[in-house]
């Protein structure tokens, strides 16, 4: 009994291993995080480029819609809703859906000035690997039960 809660603990201890996408064997490169302070802010940049370089550098579009109240559908700095709210989106708004968090709650949007998709935004070709997202379009973390999905890219 006791070597079976011993590797119960160590298969535990495994599983919270911080380097997991290090060693996870897949063969895919971990995400280059870069140089980010600890700090009480919550910030989780929007990745492009996770589906490969075969295919668009975001994976599909959406439509904003069934926002009710005020029909406003606030845009997040990261995937949780104690996250600073950057912006708002309203029904009818058009996204570039990048990345999910892993729970699915949440879709890592980019979109232009204008709410409509557009190839300035420079995410509609594929790119050689996975990147933060840094304009010249707006990007953000919205709740994916707002974003009807459009068409996959």
């Amino acid at each position: 009994m006791r070597s079976l809660v011993a590797i119960l603990s160590m298969t535990a201890l495994a599983a919270c291993n911080p380097n997991v996408e290090e060693q996870s064997g897949t063969g895919t490169a971990p995400l280059d995080r870069g140089e980010i302070e600890a700090n009480d802010d919550l910030v989780q940049p929007v990745v492009i480029g996770e589906s490969g370089p075969r295919f668009g550098a975001c994976q599909a579009t959406g439509l904003v819609r069934s926002v009710a109240g005020n029909g406003q559908l606030p845009v997040r700095a990261a995937p949780f809703s104690e996250a600073e709210q950057r912006d708002t989106l309203t029904n009818g708004d058009r996204v570039f859906v990048c990345n999910r968090s892993h729970d699915q709650s949440w879709f890592g949007v980019i979109y232009s000035d204008d709410r409509v998709i557009t190839d300035a935004c420079g995410v509609s070709s594929p790119i050689s690997r996975r990147i933060r997202y840094d304009g010249p379009c707006a990007s953000g973390w919205v709740a994916s039960a707002f974003i009807q999905l459009r068409a996959a890219r």
